[in-house]
């Protein structure tokens, strides 16, 4: 892969995650430098009137409009129009790569979420996780690249740093800290790839998503289940075969059926609430960085 040449780091996708939209205030007053000798940087704010108005979206999520074919009619919504105004000057870039960043309701501390396995994204994986040993290295590579919703995945290059937890709508000293570590490392990496000085990377552990577990709903759509005690802010902590995922009100549990261990990740992220979901799951596997 040749060297890239830029970096557009994105915040505001969601109008009230504030760690990225206070990065964006720094890095656009020379308080937080993002650009390195072998490339320059541009931040943004996505979607500024839903931070003017303090909420996640206007119409609806703007970080799944951009799984859409060229032919398909969306809906004029908001949030559509400005991803089509977003890929319309950003998805034809070429040596650029697209940082969306992101907070969680859920007790996920630093997560990289990354969209493809090929080498560039290994290796970034092993060397965030060599600067950052507590990081979690997600991979959401279930799908191919030009079926993924998100706005990071436009263009050629993207990925998304989700930190937390974080209630949405607030500002915490730690999340915000831990999000400019792990958004330098990034940026380090590229530094690094451009300039070939990646040097020795090992083979690290990471999570690669499987499925999501919704909660059980009665006639009246209200829920008849909660996350269970055992699961509830212990994101990547593994959960057996057999073990609680749910607890119903009715006295029983709900229990992982799967025949190896699942690690819970998204477990009661608020903004996941509308569609049911209680939370996300993966698989934990050795990733070696010097496969084709």
């Amino acid at each position: 892969m040749d060297k890239l040449d830029n970096v557009l780091i994105v915040a505001g996708t969601h109008g009230n995650e504030l760690s990225g939209i206070y990065i964006n205030k720094l890095i656009n007053e020379g308080l937080y430098i993002t650009d390195r000798p072998t490339f320059k940087s541009t931040s943004l704010i996505a979607n500024q009137q839903a931070v003017n108005n303090h909420c996640r979206y206007c119409d609806t999520d703007l970080n799944r409009q951009f799984s859409f074919p060229a032919d398909n009619q969306q809906p004029d919504t908001h949030e559509a129009r400005l991803a089509r105004h977003f890929i319309e000057k950003y998805a034809d870039k070429s040596s650029q790569l697209i940082i969306d960043l992101h907070n969680t309701t859920s007790n996920m501390g630093a997560t990289l979420i990354l969209l493809s396995e090929n080498p560039f994204y290994r290796k970034m994986g092993a060397y965030v996780k060599q600067r950052m040993p507590a990081a979690n290295i997600l991979f959401e590579s279930h799908k191919p690249w030009n079926e993924l919703p998100y706005l990071c995945t436009c263009g050629e290059y993207g990925v998304m740093i989700e930190v937390g937890a974080q209630s949405h709508g607030s500002l915490q000293y730690g999340t915000l800290e831990l999000m400019k570590e792990m958004l330098t490392a990034v940026l380090d990496f590229v530094e690094k790839h451009n300039l070939n000085q990646l040097g020795k990377l090992s083979s690290y552990t990471a999570y690669y998503y499987t499925q999501e577990i919704k909660y059980p709903l009665d006639s009246s759509g209200m829920r008849q289940a909660i996350i269970h005690p055992t699961v509830c802010g212990r994101d990547f902590e593994a959960v057996k075969p057999g073990e609680p995922l749910l607890a119903t009100f009715f006295g029983y549990d709900v229990h992982w059926q799967g025949e190896q261990d699942v690690y819970p990740h998204f477990i009661n992220e608020s903004a996941y609430s509308k569609a049911n979901i209680a939370m996300a799951l993966a698989e934990k596997q050795l990733v070696s960085v010097n496969k084709p």
